[in-house]
């Protein structure tokens, strides 16, 4: 049975953005008069001081206030090619990715602003194609993890590259035309750098939460079939060719491009599939930086956040591992409420108690750049999903309240898609089909396990819970959730 989507996607995305109040106070926190807002990314020194770099070149610093209307910044370090990245070490040192190296700025004489600069480390192309983003993230032993971006075809390069040029990594529609890009590299304590994995589009942010798993999404787009996050592991292929021309396993005068496209089962086989494909329309266009949820913080402490580079919302996923491998749900965190679009960069505030948001758009869209703070109104979670779990016959749902009693089949409307990745910009939702609720049962006041009809691995789950209430008559906080069910447990 086949169902129709986008009228009725619609229908839910307006129930999704004004069925409730938003939880969450969200301020903008205004930045040095005069000064373009456009901001690579933001991080926290050891002592409590938010340094950003913008785009344009600068680096700033302030101690936060609670008053955001009331910030002292300082001016502390310029002269970067579109900062992408940075790195707090203290509050007189940062390292800061730029579109040909990564540096290292510093205050050496004690008067505020930085006097030293040294390239901390170097390598990667620049083709000068304005597209060649970048990001970091720390290793937990003094190094870094780097995500470095593919070029646009919207774009040229410059008549003189920067590092080694490849003619098979400069074709299709975002390309590899110089050394490393579409690659995540490892950066040491000392600098040096060495490829980690390869595949990527334009992943926006990198993250390695607590446990030592390194994390990034991607942008929708050729090769991509819609949004992804992706688990990485190393000499792993993230589904992106162009990438491959950098890989000293991959044949030299091979065009991957063109190997993959006349081989789409042999590409299926080869590449990793994301934990979790995160639809375009309906939850996130362009993936930012993920970002796991404090312990401190009052809202769904350890899980993961998604921000949207395209859209005014942040997602947030539920992960979990089966069979050894990392997937789960996604929904939104935050959508609307007073959030710009641009999201790209988080951090939390060192007490995890803020959200911290960096915003740029780079001239896609309507300007909404910046930087914006994020506080709960009430330490009480809303009613919401709180874990979306997969069984072999379907799902476990825990909220964060107890359920008005008794659930009801006809609570829960469970859909199911697939994606097809190619060389097209993006896909569809193929092979639509409706999956019946079967059998409910309450584990406790708060959690169901639900079996459903025709329930199999290697699709991505819709649920949308519209008539769903607490106990308390409160109407549900999100109403649409997706699981991106690669693999079933086993039956225990």
């Amino acid at each position: 049975m086949t169902f129709q989507s986008s009228s009725f996607t619609a229908l839910w995305l307006l129930l999704t953005v004004f069925a409730t109040a938003s939880p969450y106070l969200v301020e903008d926190i205004a930045l040095p008069e005069g000064t373009p807002p456009e901001v690579g990314a933001i991080d926290f020194a050891p002592d409590g001081t938010l340094f950003l770099v913008l785009r344009r070149g600068d680096v700033f610093r302030a101690i936060p206030q609670a008053d955001a209307s009331n910030w002292q910044w300082e001016y502390f370090a310029t002269g970067f090619h579109n900062g992408c990245g940075i790195d707090a070490l203290s509050r007189d040192c940062v390292r800061v990715t730029q579109m040909a190296e990564f540096t290292e700025a510093t205050d050496t004489d004690q008067d505020g602003t930085a006097d030293q600069y040294r390239v901390f480390s170097n390598g990667w192309g620049l083709s000068g194609n304005y597209h060649e983003t970048n990001a970091l993230t720390g290793d937990g032993q003094g190094g870094y993890y780097l995500a470095i971006g593919t070029a646009s075809h919207n774009g040229p390069t410059a008549e003189f590259t920067l590092g080694e040029y490849s003619k098979f990594g400069r074709r299709g529609r975002n390309y590899s035309a110089v050394k490393w890009k579409g690659t995540t590299l490892h950066c040491d304590a000392e600098g040096k750098l060495t490829p980690f994995c390869y595949g990527f589009r334009m992943h926006n942010g990198i993250h390695r939460d607590s446990a030592g798993h390194l994390w990034c999404g991607d942008n929708q787009g050729d090769w991509r079939a819609t949004t992804p996050l992706y688990h990485l592991k190393k000499g792993g292929f993230y589904g992106h060719p162009n990438s491959l021309v950098w890989d000293p396993r991959w044949p030299a005068d091979q065009d991957p491009l063109a190997t993959f496209r006349a081989d789409l089962e042999g590409y299926n086989a080869y590449r990793t599939l994301p934990a979790v494909q995160i639809p375009h329309l309906e939850m996130n266009r362009s993936a930012g930086e993920p970002y796991v949820i404090p312990p401190q913080f009052p809202h769904f402490a350890g899980q993961m956040l998604l921000p949207d580079n395209n859209g005014t919302r942040i997602t947030r996923i539920m992960l979990e591992e089966v069979a050894g491998e990392w997937q789960g749900a996604c929904t939104h965190f935050l959508n609307e409420g007073g959030l710009r679009s641009g999201n790209h960069r988080l951090r939390f505030s060192p007490d995890g108690q803020a959200l911290y948001i960096g915003q740029t758009v780079r001239g896609w869209g309507q300007p909404a750049e910046g930087l914006q703070r994020l506080t709960v109104k009430s330490d009480q979670e809303p009613f919401d999903v709180d874990q979306f779990s997969i069984t072999p016959d379907g799902f476990q749902i825990r909220f964060t309240q107890e359920l008005a009693e008794p659930a009801q089949a006809s609570d829960f409307d469970f859909h199911s898609f697939t994606y097809q990745s190619k060389w097209t910009y993006g896909s569809p939702q193929e092979n639509k089909a409706m999956h019946p609720i079967e059998n409910i049962e309450a584990i406790d006041s708060r959690t169901l396990r639900l079996r459903l009809a025709d329930f199999t691995a290697g699709k991505v789950y819709q649920l949308n819970l519209a008539k769903l209430h607490s106990k308390e008559e409160a109407l549900i906080q999100n109403q649409l959730f997706y699981y991106t069910a690669n693999r079933l447990p086993e039956q225990k």
